[in-house]
């Protein structure tokens, strides 16, 4: 069953009735009252359905990119876990099966694992996993998953290595050592591109070491989401919209309104996320 996007909906709904209120009111002084709110409800449905789509589009093109990333995210915390034999041999593994079908290479590869075994089609392969690195035919390749970045100077080691050209693959790396690799024509590719490799290839692990779980209660997405120190704002807004309720004609808007704010702030002030220091 497809989850009801409730967020989507409402800044829909939301739209509609600003639209609607404000070409009521301004129809209104050109034609009648029963033109006018005919004229203002579909021109505001129509804005409405419009601003719908569009914004289901983009909201699922960037669902499909944060649902690639956390993916990304799994694979990389599972090769953390894995030694570096395990992630070369995953790693060559994919490569051979991108390289599959390289003009004749990989029609020689499939009859030589026939006709002379598999020690003949060894040899052919794009990519042989050799410890914690890859011999392809171009280079080799470095595997360092782990959970920190890679550094510059982890990076160094690599760089003067002999061979043709390098690429090392890892979870990420610090600014220093991008542009010391751009520097010296080093590639890097990271969680995301690795795990492009992996899904493509058909490769990727059927058990994976998952990270723990994080907590998801009502109190663990407020701090995550409100920085504690907006409480004011609440505050300021929710005790002038009572102080606004004793003058007004009609007070229980502006009483409501204001007691939402005051329990907003009261949550954000004790349940927000902590400024670092």
């Amino acid at each position: 069953m497809k989850k009801f996007d409730l967020p989507l909906w409402s800044d829909t709904v939301f739209l509609f009735f600003v639209l609607f209120l404000f070409l009521f009111c301004l129809f209104r002084f050109y034609i009648g009252p029963g033109a006018a709110l005919a004229a203002a409800a579909c021109t505001a449905a129509a804005a409405a359905v419009l601003f719908h789509f569009f914004k289901r589009a983009r909201r699922k093109k960037r669902h499909e990119g944060e649902r690639e990333r956390e993916e990304a995210g799994k694979l990389a915390f599972h090769m953390a876990m894995s030694t570096a034999q395990e992630n070369a041999a995953l790693i060559a593994k994919c490569l051979n099966a991108e390289h599959a079908d390289d003009g004749d290479d990989g029609e020689t590869a499939r009859e030589g694992a026939e006709e002379k075994g598999a020690e003949e089609t060894a040899r052919k392969e794009y990519a042989s996993a050799d410890g914690d690195r890859i011999q392809t035919r171009d280079g080799c390749a470095y595997v360092r998953f782990r959970f920190e970045k890679v550094t510059a100077d982890e990076l160094s080691p690599m760089i003067r290595a002999e061979g043709g050209h390098k690429t090392v693959l890892a979870g990420g790396f610090t600014d220093e050592a991008q542009k010391l690799a751009a520097a010296f024509g080093l590639t890097l590719k990271g969680a995301e591109e690795v795990y492009e490799l992996v899904k493509e290839s058909g490769n990727m692990p059927e058990k994976m070491i998952e990270p723990p779980v994080k907590k998801s209660g009502f109190v663990q997405k407020l701090r995550f989401r409100i920085r504690r120190d907006a409480w004011r704002g609440y505050l300021f807004a929710g005790a002038f919209l009572l102080l606004f309720s004793l003058i007004t004609v009609f007070p229980v808007y502006y009483i409501v309104s204001g007691s939402v704010l005051l329990t907003a702030a009261v949550l954000i002030r004790f349940f927000g996320k902590k400024d670092d220091k």
